[in-house]
């Protein structure tokens, strides 16, 4: 790798995150609400829901928080995200998050690295919750 990238992205990611209620709750109060089946249990039960879901949304960005993190020192570029809301997830539930690096390569003429991945969210009882395809680009810390 020559000096300009020397950063390497690591070829497979293993995390966890919950959203507690209050968080849930930050959540909603943050983009005015949402749709009322992520605040009523009423509403939520007779859209087949089992409780009051998280947000898909929510979700997926608590996902990519808890990846993301760990270049929290170098400049970074999220370029692509494509998602698939296999089934809900509730406030409260712990989701594990299992990523693997498809491919990554130097982007010409930057510092940038970028990379695909590919993964999932899924709770305690291995029942994937979230399918994820993102892009993104990294660059070494410092300046």
């Amino acid at each position: 790798m020559d000096s300009m990238h020397d950063l390497s992205l690591p070829p497979r990611f293993d995390g966890a995150f919950t959203l507690p209620a209050d968080r849930h709750g930050d959540y909603l109060r943050a983009v005015g609400g949402g749709h009322p089946v992520h605040s009523s249990r009423e509403l939520a039960v007779r859209a087949g829901f089992a409780d009051v879901p998280l947000a898909g949304i929510h979700v997926l960005g608590a996902a990519m928080a808890t990846f993301t993190r760990q270049f929290a020192r170098h400049p970074m570029q999220l370029l692509k995200v494509d998602t698939r809301f296999v089934r809900p997830a509730y406030p409260g539930d712990t989701l594990a998050l299992a990523l693997e690096l498809l491919d990554s390569e130097a982007v010409a003429a930057t510092p940038f690295v970028a990379g695909r991945y590919q993964g999932y969210c899924a709770t305690s009882g291995g029942q994937k919750v979230l399918m994820l395809d993102f892009k993104i680009r990294v660059a070494p810390a410092g300046g």
